[in-house]
């Protein structure tokens, strides 16, 4: 709810209080496997929400994850926050994937 639903809204439908502010239609999260043939693309998912990769157009206004969790980790160490990053991005995926439409 703290990272998502501002803009893809509380059930993840892509109808958040700032989805008419945005420039791009918001994706509703829970057709993903609806519009790639039934499948869940978990592994894009990932890379999508952590944003580090470079995966995404330039001016993409789709938050960068991966960063902004890494940076309220402080102090942590590299390591130990890359861990909790990564796990927080997952436990994200495997959401998405649970609201998935029938």
């Amino acid at each position: 709810m703290n990272a998502c639903a501002s803009c893809h809204g509380a059930e993840a439908k892509g109808d958040g209080p700032l989805a008419e502010f945005l420039t791009v239609e918001v994706s509703d999260l829970t057709q993903i496997a609806a519009r790639n043939d039934g499948v869940f693309p978990l592994i894009d998912v990932i890379h999508i929400i952590d944003g580090r990769t470079g995966g995404r157009p330039h001016g993409d206004p789709m938050p960068v994850w991966g960063q902004r969790f890494k940076e309220a980790m402080g102090e942590a160490g590299p390591y130990a926050s890359e861990i909790v990053v990564r796990g927080r991005i997952l436990s994200l995926a495997y959401y998405i994937e649970s609201i998935q439409a029938e």
